[in-house]
């Protein structure tokens, strides 16, 4: 189990992290960090072990501590969106495009999105909710990230966590790098390994809260899922093995597999597993899209007999 990094130092990070990191850093919030990481009052007393419906008490302590401090509404519906290019419909790299042929364009849809971004930049979910009135929860561990989509009026609910790679919520190391932020422990045989544009194995931690992604659903009352996006640098099938796919209903997945430690054919036997098989890929060659559109059977079938 991975252990609570200390207090982020701002000034720290600014004066000599910098040096090896680029400049996103210095939009760093100092209360978003405070609010929602590296916490002061210690570990939450629902960390390290598995909550269940089985203890009442605890569990509905549980459930609204989630709902009352890691997930937020924040839309306001006197303001539109404030995006960056509101002149690009569709800022995902395809896998939007490909969920909504599946789905005939659909209207009033549940989506989840985990590595979210900014709410803006390749959002798989963006269009949905601008032009066909999903809405969902966007999932995003990154502060920087995850300030920058506080102020984009999604009409989504949004939280500040990370999905938990074990069946019990934790708070785990999470290592800070722009678009491709991921769960990583601090390790002195990766600071000599170089970072690229793709894969980063130095630069600053903080830690995270993580739960499950079934108590993330209790806490919103959701049981059906229309489409998943899937995207956090290499954990995805360790998400996917948390889920117990037989208690909540999600009818597509786009899922990242460059990353997955254990190879894209070990992901795919996975999702065959639970009943889905592959719609279609989404691939380019800029390396901005490897995803793998997973559709389950019984929603192909269904959708055969309408």
């Amino acid at each position: 189990m991975l252990s609570m990094c200390t207090r982020l130092d701002y000034q720290n990070i600014l004066g000599t992290e910098m040096i090896k990191r680029n400049t996103y850093l210095d939009e760093l919030d100092q209360d978003v960090l405070n609010r929602w990481y590296n916490f002061t009052d210690g570990v939450k007393w629902y960390n390290n072990k598995i909550q269940s419906p089985s203890n009442p008490t605890n569990w509905q302590q549980y459930i609204t501590d989630i709902r009352r401090y890691w997930i937020l509404w924040k839309y306001n519906p006197n303001y539109s969106y404030n995006l960056e290019n509101p002149e690009i419909n569709d800022p995902s790299m395809g896998q939007a495009s490909v969920i909504r042929k599946i789905f005939k364009d659909k209207k009033n849809g549940f989506f989840v999105e985990c590595g979210a971004y900014d709410g803006e930049t390749r959002s798989n979910t963006l269009v949905l909710e601008r032009f066909f009135n999903w809405s969902g929860l966007l999932i995003e561990a990154d502060p920087i990230n995850f300030n920058k989509m506080l102020k984009k009026n999604r009409r989504a609910y949004l939280t500040p966590t990370c999905l938990a790679i074990e069946p019990y919520p934790s708070v785990n190391f999470f290592l800070m790098a722009n678009n491709v932020g991921r769960l990583h422990e601090p390790n002195a045989s990766d600071i000599h390994l170089p970072n690229s544009a793709d894969v980063v194995h130095n630069g600053v931690h903080i830690s995270v809260q993580c739960f499950p992604f079934i108590d993330l659903m209790f806490a919103l009352n959701i049981t059906t899922i229309n489409y998943f996006s899937l995207d956090i640098e290499g954990h995805e099938l360790q998400v996917l093995k948390t889920i117990p796919f037989d208690m909540i209903n999600i009818e597509t997945f786009s899922v990242e597999f460059s990353h997955v430690e254990s190879g894209k054919r070990s992901l795919i036997d996975f999702m065959e597993s639970k009943g889905y098989y592959i719609y279609s890929l989404v691939v380019r060659s800029d390396n901005l899209a490897h995803d793998i559109i997973f559709m389950k059977y019984d929603y192909e079938n269904s959708n055969l007999l309408k």
